[in-house]
């Protein structure tokens, strides 16, 4: 397993706050008084679209008929505690699963959407923390419940009878937030800096580790991925809460190729993939849209933003093109893509980065090539993601330069080394301090 801090850092530029680039606004419906979670949707018989969201506070799930503005709550079914913490939603033919951590996992009929009603529920993990799951996974004829009681890891159940969840097998490595699953393939997503796991589900009776890997200062929340071997993990905590872009093809030698910050300082959530296109939400940020026709180079070619945004998640994949993002504030809001063009990234200023002597028993210089002029800024992380040193090197001439790297003081151990010029992000080897 190699260490996992080979990266290229893709720095976008801010959108102002309530601004659309490249999403138009539809409509919008207020959300009930306990805010919104999780959003879902669903095409009834007749060919209507809906919004299922998950109410905040353990609240229920709203069924908001979303076809044409405005927008009607057709159905609302009540959560099982006034205390709850109320997350995720997913759909199974025309059943919704509705989780929370307090209570067990609801059970709606829409067979007609209109009229929803519970159909039942069922306890994920009897016995544990008030029976309670925190997210949940449908794939294929299999319901994938996360979270709730210790230690929270992950457990699988057959769809066979969509109304009685059939307990199959189980994996409790630690506590695991949230899962992607592909294929017989199972990534876990360690929240509380475990990494992300990857499982072979081909017994699901018995799932086994194939691989861990895991990055300085990990919060892995959520995962999309493509078919072709990359993985999009969103850190909701740890000390950098944006999306990271690793090359899981080799299990036991994945690479982190590339990095989607939006503005350093927010914090993204949920994702989902639709074919090249990558939809993220961020909390105070809003809508946006990547294109990761090049995983290792993602462009951002759309955003929606308002002056006051907690986006939990953006749902892309209604027949009709509409995208419906679920704000804890908000409430639900419709937008549709308009005009996506992608552009592509400002090739990188810095380039050619090498470290001499490393390992190192004292200081080591940085060895930087620019393209062309540029403000230079050099910074060291230690393994947990903290500042360990940083050099401003200011404004530089194109071509080679030496920057002298304050590290003798150092404890022995790995680091991180990048380097930002003309607004982007790249990485050096990882620095090894020996004593």
């Amino acid at each position: 397993m190699r260490v996992l801090l080979l990266l290229a850092t893709v720095v976008l530029p801010s959108v102002a706050a309530a601004q659309a680039d490249g999403l138009e606004f539809v409509g919008r419906l207020d959300p009930r008084p306990q805010g919104y979670a999780d959003v879902w949707g669903y095409v009834g018989p007749d060919g209507r679209e809906y919004a299922l969201v998950n109410a905040r506070s353990g609240a229920g799930l709203s069924v908001i008929d979303v076809t044409a503005p405005p927008y009607v709550e057709v159905g609302f079914i009540p959560g099982n505690v006034s205390n709850g913490v109320g997350s995720d939603v997913e759909v199974y033919g025309p059943y919704a699963y509705v989780s929370d951590d307090r209570s067990p996992v609801q059970i709606v009929d829409l067979s007609n959407p209109a009229q929803p009603t519970l159909a039942g529920t069922f306890e994920a993990d009897p016995g544990q923390f008030d029976a309670g799951v925190h997210t949940l996974t449908v794939a294929g004829d299999y319901l994938y419940t996360q979270g709730g009681g210790a230690p929270g890891g992950v457990r699988i159940f057959s769809l066979a009878d969509p109304l009685a969840p059939a307990f199959v097998g189980e994996y409790q490595p630690h506590y695991v937030h949230d899962i992607l699953v592909r294929g017989d393939t199972l990534y876990a997503m360690g929240i509380y800096g475990d990494g992300v796991d990857i499982v072979d589900l081909s017994d699901r009776a018995n799932p086994t580790l194939i691989a861990r890997f895991n990055y300085p200062g990990s919060g892995a929340h959520n995962a999309c991925g493509t078919n072709d071997g990359y993985l999009f993990v969103g850190d909701e905590i740890g000390t950098g809460q944006w999306t990271r872009v690793f090359d899981v093809r080799d299990p036991h030698d994945v690479e982190l190729v590339a990095e989607i910050v939006v503005d350093a300082g927010s914090t993204v959530h949920n994702c989902h993939l639709v074919g090249d296109r990558l939809y993220l939400a961020h909390y105070d940020r809003g809508a946006w849209i990547y294109d990761v026709s090049d995983p290792r180079a993602p462009v951002a070619v759309a955003s929606y933003e308002t002056d006051v945004s907690l986006a939990w998640s953006l749902y892309p994949h209604l027949p009709s093109g509409h995208l419906l993002m679920s704000d804890m504030q908000q409430g639900v809001f419709v937008l549709r893509e308009t005009g996506l063009s992608s552009s592509e990234p400002p090739p990188a200023t810095a380039a050619a980065l090498r470290l001499a002597p490393n390992p190192t028993a004292g200081d080591a210089t940085l060895l930087v090539t620019l393209a062309a002029p540029a403000d230079l800024a050099v910074t060291v992380y230690d393994v947990l993601g903290r500042v360990a040193a940083r050099v401003d090197a200011g404004r530089l001439a194109g071509g080679d330069h030496r920057i002298a790297l304050p590290v003798a003081g150092l404890p022995a151990g790995l680091y991180a080394v990048r380097a930002t010029a003309g607004g982007r992000t790249i990485a050096a080897e990882p620095l090894t301090v020996a004593r």
